[in-house]
């Protein structure tokens, strides 16, 4: 893919193509580690923390849940249950 350096306000900005993305596993918002030298640019995926993931999946969940305790049956050995 070729494209151009365009100016975005004070800096500057890079389109990439649907199938870039779509090729890298990158969405918009995605957080990227950006390494330069010499002629060559490095773009690597900053993997989400687990919480980041946990809201993506649940985050607009409007279901009924609530954590609620659970009987497990009797003391088998030494537990000590309070």
């Amino acid at each position: 893919m070729v494209t151009a350096v365009s100016r975005w306000g004070n800096g500057h900005a890079v389109r990439l193509s649907k199938n870039v993305m779509s090729q890298a596993h990158i969405s918009p918002n995605d957080t990227l580690n950006i390494e330069a030298s010499e002629n060559c640019i490095v773009l690597r995926k900053v993997p989400k923390t687990k919480a980041e993931r946990f809201m993506e999946l649940f985050g607009n969940y409007k279901g009924d849940w609530s954590c609620k305790e659970i009987d497990t049956g009797n003391e088998l050995g030494k537990e000590i249950a309070e």
